[in-house]
């Protein structure tokens, strides 16, 4: 069983991951389909349906704290970089804003 990873993310910021997970995957990178991101889709579920702008915009700064698996932030990690690099188009603002950094693996 690998390690679990607590990490905080606001539900934009798990709007953007499933957005480069699933959305621009297009199968690219596998892994995709854990507890985590089943996990994370139905937080982005519960997404309001009024247009009431401060509604969504509280439901939008929503932090939650998320427990996923190494091998998940790991194709987390791949889907923000490798699929923009596929592309040709620049990173993904999550990276800097929301995702944690990585930690140097040497």
């Amino acid at each position: 069983m690998s390690k679990m990873v607590k990490i905080e993310l606001s539900m934009y910021g798990i709007a953007e991951v499933l957005h480069w997970c699933h959305a621009r995957n297009k199968g690219r990178v596998p892994g995709v389909d854990t507890a985590g991101f089943n996990t994370m889709t139905a937080l982005l579920a519960e997404k309001p349906q009024s247009g009431d702008y401060f509604t969504l915009d509280q439901f939008w700064k929503k932090r939650v704290t998320l427990d996923l698996t190494e091998e998940e932030v790991a194709t987390i990690d791949r889907c923000l970089y490798d699929i923009p690099n596929f592309d040709s188009e620049p990173l993904p603002q999550i990276r800097h804003k929301f995702w944690p950094q990585q930690t140097a693996a040497h």
